[in-house]
């Protein structure tokens, strides 16, 4: 039924939150801001330009160096402090085997997805990294990630039916029915059922083997 299965980032692929948290520590005390650690689980997901305007309530003038002060301990450290999930390695590998085309959709700039699965002995496992520019400026929401994998993959509207869109956030749903196809909300990142249903995910699974047990029968 799915030929084409395209996989969100953090959340589904790894585990990114220390890295990340570590790097929204170092935004927070560079502004002295009186936040709440417990808003960075909500800040996983969208793109950070998004994230500090409407959570750390940055003004608009401020976003690009806050996006730099991130990155300061990011591109260093934080990249890198990301655990694979369990099973996701074995799921890609059987789903690869099966003769699907696996791609990565994320609102992570591409460059640091791609150099994050390098390092973590991944990224041949993916016929294509896409991701968001690295000025976050031109592509960077989840629907002009999508389409920027699908023109450099071939998919056109007659192959859309066979597109599935796995992701643990409502933004990955959205995504993919804005662009005409499926989604699957995946239940160990930081989503919840509640978000799946409220956005209308078309599947919702709990695990990685529920994931292959779903595409592969």
């Amino acid at each position: 039924m799915f030929q084409y299965i395209l996989f969100d980032f953090d959340g589904t692929l790894m585990d990114t939150s220390e890295g990340v948290f570590h790097s929204f520590d170092h935004v927070v005390e560079h502004y002295k801001l009186n936040i709440d650690k417990a808003v960075y689980n909500t800040m996983i997901g969208p793109p950070l330009k998004d994230s500090f305007a409407n959570t750390f309530k940055l003004p608009k003038s401020e976003i690009t160096n806050a996006i730099n002060v991130y990155r300061e301990y990011y591109e260093k450290d934080g990249m890198f402090e990301a655990r694979v999930y369990d099973g996701v390695v074995e799921l890609i590998e059987k789903l690869r085997c099966a003769g699907k085309k696996i791609f990565v959709a994320t609102s992570k700039p591409q460059l640091y997805a791609k150099q994050i699965l390098e390092r973590k002995n991944m990224l041949h496992l993916f016929d294509f990294v896409g991701g968001a520019d690295l000025e976050e400026q031109n592509r960077v929401n989840k629907i002009d990630v999508i389409n920027f994998v699908f023109e450099n993959n071939g998919i056109d509207e007659e192959k859309k039916h066979q597109c599935l869109m796995i992701g643990d956030r409502h933004f990955d749903v959205n995504g993919a029915h804005q662009m005409g196809f499926k989604a699957a909300g995946i239940l160990w990142g930081f989503g919840s059922r509640k978000e799946f249903e409220e956005c209308g995910a078309d599947y919702v699974l709990k695990t990685p083997r529920d994931v292959e047990k779903f595409i592969l029968g």
